[in-house]
């Protein structure tokens, strides 16, 4: 089998600023065609020199920017952590662009994620970074994961959140 492209996901490989590039510049002496990066934004849009450096790649680098929201209370609710972040994945798919770098947008898009107003309200704000990004937004439906489930009932259910801990304790070995 032959292998034509390198994809890095989950874990939020941007975190590790030196070994991605360090990886980059490997890939660049390869024979591989293609690198795929999937991030979830935050350090590319906080971080415009981290862009300018990845564009070094830009002749093999391809960026999934995966957005959980488009509003800070939708953003806090899914991923737990301020609301105020929520705007950083927006401005890292338009710096990577603005940078030469190939990158398109992806979202959870599934209704029982995602309303149909905050829908909206995404494409919206994808179409004033690029009308072509919006309309190759990649939509995703939610894996239902017991613990992702969880996780979310548990951000605004605090009868749910007792129930739950009374559960984990339970688990714990003794």
């Amino acid at each position: 089998m032959k292998v034509n492209k390198i994809r890095l996901s989950g874990c939020e490989p941007t975190l590790g600023k030196k070994h991605l590039l360090s990886a980059l510049a490997d890939i660049a002496e390869s024979k591989y065609p293609l690198f795929i990066l999937e991030t979830n934004g935050i350090v590319l849009g906080s971080d415009m020199e981290y862009i300018n450096r990845l564009a070094n790649f830009a002749d093999k680098l391809y960026v999934r920017v995966s957005f959980k929201a488009a509003t800070p209370e939708g953003f806090s609710e899914r991923t737990g952590a301020l609301g105020s972040y929520y705007e950083l994945p927006f401005k890292a798919l338009k710096y990577l662009l603005e940078g030469g770098i190939y990158g398109r947008a992806a979202a959870m898009t599934d209704p029982k994620v995602l309303t149909r107003e905050e829908r909206e309200i995404l494409i919206r704000k994808l179409k004033e970074i690029n009308l072509g990004i919006a309309a190759d937004l990649e939509e995703e439906q939610i894996d239902a994961y017991e613990t992702t489930i969880n996780r979310l009932k548990a951000f605004d259910d605090a009868e749910f959140v007792k129930q739950l801990e009374k559960t984990i304790v339970n688990l714990k070995p003794r």
